[in-house]
């Protein structure tokens, strides 16, 4: 190998480890900025998110309180009457002129009731009423047919149905309950006996 080649190769192996070094120190130094610079990023997004991650917060807080009846939402009529101290509570559609309505809207509407249940499907009011709830009845035998009364609100008794139900198929205990009127609470307890009469 000649000096002239010795030389050229001196100075490639020099260069290429010039170019090395300096290639290695220029990538530490941008990694450490680029990690400088994710972490600024990185608190600067998280600010912005916390910021919008409150401000959703506070309107799902907002719509959360304004609850709103659904078109499939069941009502509940919860009517207590004092004469009889019973509550009877009615299912029934919910009127049309109800979905989406607040409960603030809804007592609006009804002001003769009281809310006292509000979800998005079922609404519950609830109405004090003077007089009998209108499920007593009594049960009496006459021309040996079993006939069934509804007790009114001022005591007195009128005819519920005539029943083709035989006296002569009772017990003796049902007949002498009978005697003075066997009185029942509700039409599912009164419908239940009648069908133990059949």
């Amino acid at each position: 190998m000649t000096n002239k080649n010795r030389i050229i190769l001196i100075i490639l192996v020099s260069a290429s480890i010039i170019i090395f070094g300096y290639t290695l120190f220029n990538r530490e130094e941008v990694g450490e900025n680029k990690t400088e610079n994710n972490i600024y990023i990185s608190k600067v997004i998280e600010d912005e998110c916390t910021e919008e991650y409150e401000e959703i917060q506070s309107a799902t807080t907002v719509v959360s309180k304004e609850k709103k009846l659904s078109a499939n939402a069941i009502l509940i009529l919860k009517k207590y009457y004092k004469k009889c101290e019973h509550t009877i509570n009615e299912y029934v559609e919910l009127p049309q002129e109800l979905v989406n309505m607040t409960e603030e809207e809804t007592q609006a509407e009804y002001p003769d009731w009281e809310v006292i249940g509000f979800e998005t499907g079922k609404l519950i009011l609830y109405k004090e009423f003077e007089d009998v709830c209108g499920e007593h009845f009594k049960l009496k035998v006459e021309d040996d047919k079993v006939v069934i009364y509804i007790v009114n609100n001022d005591g007195t008794e009128s005819i519920y149905e005539k029943t083709n139900i035989s006296s002569e198929y009772l017990t003796e205990t049902d007949l002498i309950n009978m005697q003075d009127g066997l009185e029942i609470y509700g039409k599912e307890e009164l419908n239940q006996i009648i069908e133990d009469f059949e």
